[in-house]
């Protein structure tokens, strides 16, 4: 089940963003503040939310859209932010890695985007 699949990731990302969070508190560096950012919010509030809607919706699981977000939204975001963070710690800018992660998520959110409004132009009639 997909909701299932989004909850269970949109954990591991709040998880790694609060420790992220911690770490950068603990040494009074706050560089990566960007990156705890996205993390929490593409990562944990997102997915978190789109999986609770997919539980509520659950014609929103069918078909390949889902997926294709799912993949495009989860490939994306830990390159997106290795991108952010790297550019960040080592100084220099890591452009491929920002605009490629950044443009999947785009690309997975869009999808989604059409695939909720499609699937919820009419309303479910149950069998």
């Amino acid at each position: 089940m997909l909701a299932r699949r989004l909850i269970r990731i949109a954990i591991a990302y709040f998880a790694i963003g609060i420790s992220l969070g911690m770490f950068m508190g603990i040494q009074q560096d706050f560089r990566l503040a960007h990156v705890h950012s996205h993390l929490n919010l593409l990562g944990w509030v997102a997915l978190a939310l789109i999986g609770l809607a997919y539980r509520a919706f659950p014609v929103l699981e069918r078909g390949w859209l889902p997926q294709a977000h799912f993949w495009l939204h989860n490939l994306g975001l830990p390159l997106f932010m290795g991108g952010f963070a790297l550019s960040v710690i080592g100084g220099t800018k890591h452009i491929a890695p920002i605009a490629i992660g950044s443009s999947l998520v785009a690309l997975g959110v869009a999808l989604l985007t059409v695939h909720v409004l499609l699937a919820l132009r009419k309303p479910e009639i149950p069998v």
